[in-house]
């Protein structure tokens, strides 16, 4: 977008309203991104984690595919997921 005399258009920089009828201050709601953003990358890593340790320690993968009790555990495990995510708000 072209300046036009002393109107400055920097949305990221907060000199501007994104929202003209925005009311809570421009630091609150990077505050808030921020949160959000560090909740989704904390989520990512013990998702990541999780699943470095299933396939690198043997007897934990070899406990899912070889027992019942393996496999009745990973279908509890999709079931709750799929629950927690459909159902939960």
């Amino acid at each position: 977008m072209w300046n036009q005399g002393n109107q400055k258009n920097d949305v990221e920089g907060g000199e501007s309203l994104l929202y003209p009828t925005m009311l809570e201050p421009v630091e609150m709601r990077w505050a808030f991104i921020r949160k959000v953003y560090s909740i989704v990358a904390i989520q990512l890593l013990a998702t990541i984690a999780v699943a470095a340790t299933v396939v690198t320690v043997r007897p934990v993968a070899y406990f899912f595919v070889s027992s019942w009790a393996g496999l009745a555990v990973y279908i509890f495990l999709i079931i709750m997921s799929l629950i927690c995510m459909f159902l939960l708000p």
